[in-house]
């Protein structure tokens, strides 16, 4: 056979498997720790969060026809976005070394060279639920726009949750009572919430606003004139004042390839003026069931071949959507102009 399906390693135990393994090597991410995996079984999942969830806003469509969606429009686009999958092309002259090998060594080096294509695809969705889940949690709502379809859903962020410092009185200056801002913030969630953040998240750009203010040099002690502190000395002095962690995220967008223009684009999941405070228990992401993973939830990874033209596929698919079902656990503030 000219394909790779007639190979023990391209069936699917074998497939099952290596989603398996390479979903339980992952490390744990941000999003996951705030918005953990769930499975779902129903194929409407995505809009039955929309439909019941009173937290989450309505969906609205953008564009004059029609300015809004009705329900069965709702229910498929959702089901269109919902949806996440990638797939691999095996060349013509990958099959070659595959099926012309001139002993089992090398085959089996071609082998474990697909294999590992399975692996990237696994972890490309996996990368892509992870940055849904950031969406959510650091913008507040969910933005889809491909291929003609148009969809909005906002998570529902109190609006008291929402701040925004003018230009001149914000952390580009240096004497800003950065301070007095966060334990104002935090009194805000603690008053909503009944608790405060478990954490604050920050750019590393705006962590370094802070790491440059006077009064939290004052703080730490600084010696006057000084015009910076260490990380350790601001975390000190943020925990003297009673305030949350801070954490900043290093990787706030991710490169991705358009599959509809096939150029690459970049999605920025965490404004980088934007601190974000968060609780655990703010919802769920939810994995619903999928044709490919025989209608269980999950990443499912499939191989198949063709025969006009002659090729084989390795191909990854999962569907799912986050449900917010605290978003008074959110506060967001825009600290300076970006």
């Amino acid at each position: 056979m000219a394909g790779i399906t007639h190979l023990k390693e391209f069936q699917k135990p074998a497939l099952r498997g290596l989603v398996d393994a390479t979903v339980q090597d992952a490390v744990p991410t941000l999003g996951d720790r705030f918005l953990p995996n769930s499975n779902v079984y129903s194929n409407t999942f995505a809009y039955d969060i929309v439909k019941t969830n009173k937290y989450i806003g309505a969906m609205i469509g953008y564009g004059a026809e029609p300015p809004v969606v009705d329900r069965d429009a709702v229910a498929s686009k959702m089901g269109e976005i919902a949806k996440m999958g990638l797939k691999y092309i095996v060349t013509e002259e990958e099959l070659l070394a595959l099926n012309q090998a001139r002993n089992d060594a090398e085959q089996a080096a071609m082998i474990d060279k697909l294999t590992l294509k399975g692996v990237d695809l696994v972890n490309a969705i996996q990368r892509r639920i992870d940055v849904i889940k950031m969406e959510a949690l650091a913008k507040g709502k969910f933005e889809y726009n491909k291929n003609g379809v148009k969809v909005a859903v906002d998570f529902g962020v109190p609006a008291e949750h929402k701040v925004a410092l003018t230009s001149g009185n914000d952390w580009d200056e240096v004497n800003h009572d950065v301070i007095g801002d966060l334990l104002s913030w935090v009194d805000t969630y603690s008053n909503t919430n009944g608790q405060a953040p478990d954490v604050i998240l920050m750019s590393r750009e705006a962590n370094a606003k802070l790491l440059r203010n006077a009064n939290i040099a004052t703080e730490a002690g600084r010696p006057v004139g000084s015009t910076r502190v260490s990380q350790a000395e601001l975390n000190a002095v943020l925990d003297g004042f009673g305030l949350p962690p801070i954490q900043v995220v290093n990787d706030r967008k991710v490169t991705v390839k358009n599959v509809y223009t096939g150029q690459n684009e970049v999605i920025e999941f965490m404004p980088v003026n934007r601190v974000v405070m968060l609780s655990e228990g703010i919802g769920e992401f939810l994995l619903g069931p999928t044709v490919e993973n025989e209608f269980q939830p999950g990443i499912a990874l499939d191989a198949y071949d063709k025969e006009e033209p002659i090729e084989s596929i390795l191909r990854a698919v999962a569907a799912g959507f986050p449900a917010i079902e605290k978003p008074s656990l959110i506060f967001h503030a825009d600290v300076y102009t970006a």
